[in-house]
């Protein structure tokens, strides 16, 4: 029988280093994706700051298991047993649970962070586009973000969400304190990038200034939130007249490097500068920091305002555990059904190929038997075998686990 399969890394199994080199951008995920859909049949990337996992649906978890983790570490040229510690691996109801908690903010650095939807959305949406995903795997997503939706209405956990990028701000106010005379150069445009820019407009951050790759973002967003546009490749200039830089690009290496000295450098009575990294991989050298006093942040120190964070929405947690837990056990029952009916039918067709096969039979031992009697008979073997079958038939339709499904097909030898 086919079961969900969850294998994955995140925060909470491993630390930057290990997340970094395994993580998966947008265009590595559309060439990744038919791979695995020619090892596994399907397969959905989740691939975030904070996590990348893959999902599938086989009916050798162990195997599957084995061979995602083999791809992930060739995929990425790492040895496996750099990233086998650092791995979960869920099954069933476990796997359904993660992506619900998941989708609604529960097992974020930042619990009921607001970007999260999105990035499963996307996730299914890449499958989607590279046919690498069945019907069955896009109702788990559908009800997912259905499930992440309802957290958010339902629960307080969806009132003044926090995300990354607005913690990474908050982190910024911390250190910096007042950030109304401060100068901001955000690196990368994107859905993070567009957040950090709100973050420091609702802040009150005196100027702000984006460089982007794709010039053209990079100025709609400036034209959206009143800031400069400097041109990607003069990123050295920019780095010279600014006190924040919030780094958030899918590049696959660093931005900011070491080479830049001069750009880095503050004279002794200058404050230096305070760089934070959003991205995985990392934007920023952290060599920087010891090099040129830079202070260095990236999302492993979100933690005291990650701690504050769920102190706060503990409550919150609390009820949209009820509601995950509701919603795994409708799905659940939804996805067993689709075993059942099989079963079932199975188990009618093959009665039938009985009452058939031993009706003929019969009638051939009563060659006196008009036809009308030949039809009392025929009328009274359905009726018995319909009555026999559906005691057990109604109990598997209503709610058998996989495990009275193996027995139900034990019994009759499917």
């Amino acid at each position: 029988m086919q079961q969900i399969l969850l294998v994955g890394l995140s925060h909470k199994s491993a630390p930057l280093e290990v997340r970094e080199s395994v993580s998966f951008r947008s265009s590595q995920i559309l060439e990744a994706l038919p791979v695995l859909r020619n090892e596994l049949g399907e397969a959905v990337i989740l691939s975030t700051c904070n996590r990348s996992e893959i999902y599938t649906v086989t009916e050798d978890p162990a195997q599957a298991a084995d061979g995602i983790q083999r791809f992930v570490s060739q995929y990425h040229n790492l040895p496996s047993d750099s990233i086998a510690p650092h791995l979960y691996i869920r099954t069933g109801q476990d796997a359904v649970k993660h992506l619900f908690s998941v989708s609604g903010g529960l097992d974020s650095l930042i619990v009921g962070e607001s970007q999260i939807l999105g990035q499963v959305r996307d996730a299914l949406s890449a499958s989607n586009r590279v046919k690498a995903v069945n019907s069955a795997t896009v109702r788990l997503f559908h009800t997912a973000l259905r499930v992440g939706r309802r957290v958010r209405q339902e629960t307080n956990i969806g009132r003044n969400p926090l995300s990354i990028s607005y913690a990474g701000v908050r982190l910024a106010q911390r250190v910096l304190g007042d950030l109304s005379d401060k100068r901001a150069l955000l690196i990368g445009a994107g859905e993070a990038g567009s957040l950090v820019a709100r973050a420091l407009r609702t802040v009150g951050i005196g100027d702000l200034t984006i460089a982007n790759r794709t010039e053209s973002n990079a100025r709609e967003l400036a034209g959206y939130l009143s800031g400069q546009v400097v041109p990607f490749e003069n990123l050295d200039d920019a780095l010279q007249s600014t006190d924040i830089v919030i780094a958030a690009t899918d590049s696959p290496g660093y931005i900011v490097t070491t080479s830049m000295g001069s750009s880095l450098h503050r004279m002794p009575d200058d404050a230096p500068i305070f760089a934070f990294d959003l991205a995985i991989p990392r934007d920023i050298d952290p060599k920087v920091a010891a090099e040129f006093g830079v202070r260095l942040f990236n999302i492993e120190d979100l933690s005291a305002i990650a701690e504050e964070n769920l102190a706060e929405r503990r409550r919150s947690a609390e009820d949209a555990e009820v509601i995950i837990g509701e919603e795994v056990t409708r799905f659940m029952k939804w996805w067993d059904s689709l075993d059942v009916l099989p079963t079932i039918k199975a188990i009618r067709r093959k009665a039938e190929d009985t009452r058939v096969r031993e009706l003929t039979k019969a009638l051939g031992m009563l060659d006196d038997l008009t036809p009308e009697g030949q039809q009392v008979v025929e009328t009274l073997t359905r009726s018995i075998v319909n009555k026999i079958l559906h005691d057990p038939t109604d109990s598997l339709k209503n709610g058998a686990t996989k495990s009275q499904l193996r027995v139900a097909k034990d019994l009759f030898r499917l």
